[in-house]
């Protein structure tokens, strides 16, 4: 480091010296360290905060100032002759560090208030798809709808709405714990009343929370995918909505408080108070939603679950196993009801082998996708299983079932089925590909017809 900045003070090309020159001052923290100032007046917190950051400033720069004039010595003695460079020489060990250095300063970072460690991620999705039928969601259908009379069936089209852009905030301290946070959000909040609107995605929140965790002990606070069965089948193209969704996978994000813990010899547990959300919103845009059945019960919901094992897909097998369930109250027409769900999920691999699944029980579930987002008992599950062709590549096929056993009131839909199968494509780190193919067939109530749609979707992702 130290012949590149003698070089750049020779040629008098001053930016790049006091580049490498901050990167020397970065090697020794001492000389950049901020000294107890004295008492200021009382006045706003910026001008505070602005006062406290030219004094640093201040003190950065007279400590270039000290190391440029330590430089030019170095640079004399070097001139004088060979006797005196030994004194000027840096080690390798300080000659590794200031590389590390240069390399993270190569680097984007993302800068935060706080001046806290902060990671932007996301994931670039392109589905271009094929639907025989007529899909609810196009680039993601989990329902086949029934088509008006004399109206044409089926569609082809590209889209990016499942694309996903986050940030996370990582290792910071907290006394004896260590707090992350992270929010996600995606672009499959509807389109706008446009000509061009369906190449117009809005954004979703998707997830949002903070996490403490120390030793085994985790607490967590925000929306994140519920405690109740969070095991999804393999799939690149459902990111918005998982894989066989009301076809027997019960799925919800919700704001929830939950602590985690690390029971030891592979078991673990958590449980949690989750908002209580009944899935009975009006399918319209509001801005300021109204109390729904579960908000007006003034209940929260409660979660639970318990496991053994865990997902390690570095290891040579694995096999996890848990239960988990959800309680909660609903209001309705001055009636209270309950709202319940029981879950069963497991993983299990061998080599190249391996097979995932769910079956589930619920009551009053819309929320969940259970009984096909209608209220009323019901029952139903998935399986998949998993072939890995390597480490890049792998084959995955599965099914799932959705069977209402009651409904209250008009039963729209009773019986989705959803059989599916893929080939993923890990091309590097960054990139991933695939091409997937879903049957869905939905019988109806009022009309006990078996509606069909055959779907395609080839998938392209970029992550960063």
């Amino acid at each position: 480091m130290l012949p590149m900045v003698t070089q750049f003070l020779r040629t008098r090309h001053w930016p790049t010296a006091f580049f490498f020159a901050t990167v020397l001052v970065a090697a020794h923290p001492s000389a950049a360290q901020v000294p107890d100032g004295a008492t200021r007046p009382s006045t706003s917190p910026d001008i505070v905060a602005l006062r406290a950051e030219v004094n640093e400033l201040r003190d950065e720069v007279s400590a270039l100032r000290a190391l440029l004039a330590d430089l030019r010595t170095a640079i004399g003695d070097r001139r004088s002759g060979p006797q005196a460079a030994p004194a000027a020489q840096v080690t390798p060990a300080q000659l590794e560090m200031l590389q590390s250095q240069v390399a993270d300063l190569a680097q984007t970072k993302v800068e935060s208030a706080s001046r806290q460690p902060v990671k932007l991620s996301g994931t670039i999705l392109s589905n271009t798809f094929f639907n025989s039928g007529t899909a609810n969601w196009l680039e993601n259908p989990n329902l086949v709808d029934a088509s008006a009379a004399g109206s044409p069936t089926g569609s082809m089209s590209g889209t990016v709405r499942q694309s996903r852009i986050g940030l996370a905030m990582t290792g910071v301290a907290v006394g004896e714990w260590t707090a992350t946070g992270a929010v996600l959000a995606d672009f499959f909040g509807g389109t706008p009343g446009f000509q061009t609107g369906t190449a117009m995605g809005l954004p979703r929140l998707v997830y949002a929370f903070g996490r403490l965790e120390r030793e085994g002990t985790a607490i967590q606070i925000g929306q994140d995918h519920v405690l109740l069965a969070p095991r999804d089948p393999s799939s690149l193209a459902a990111l918005s909505f998982p894989m066989l969704f009301r076809s027997g996978n019960l799925y919800l994000r919700a704001p929830q408080v939950r602590v985690e813990q690390d029971l030891g010899r592979g078991w673990h547990s958590a449980i949690g108070i989750v908002a209580p959300i009944a899935g009975d919103a009006a399918n319209v845009y509001q801005f300021a939603p109204e109390a729904g059945a579960g908000e007006r019960s003034k209940t929260p919901a409660f979660q639970a679950r318990l496991g053994v094992g865990r997902d390690n897909p570095d290891a040579s097998s694995e096999a996890a196993f848990a239960v988990s369930g959800h309680v909660g109250k609903r209001r309705s027409a001055g009636t209270t009801s309950t709202s319940w769900a029981a879950a069963v999920d497991f993983r299990v691999r061998t080599g190249r082998i391996g097979a995932a699944g769910e079956w589930f029980i619920a009551e009053n579930a819309e929320a969940f996708g259970g009984a096909l987002s209608q209220p009323g008992k019901a029952s139903g599950g998935w399986i998949e299983g998993q072939f890995a062709l390597s480490k890049r590549a792998s084959l995955n096929a599965g099914a799932g079932i959705d069977t209402p056993d009651a409904a209250a009131g008009v039963l729209a839909r009773v019986r989705n089925r959803t059989m599916f199968g893929n080939a993923m494509f890990a091309i590097s780190p960054e990139l991933a590909a695939s091409i997937e193919y879903r049957w869905l067939e939905t019988r109806g109530g009022l009309q006990p017809v078996n509606r069909r749609n055959h779907h395609v979707n080839a998938a392209f992702a970029v992550r960063f």
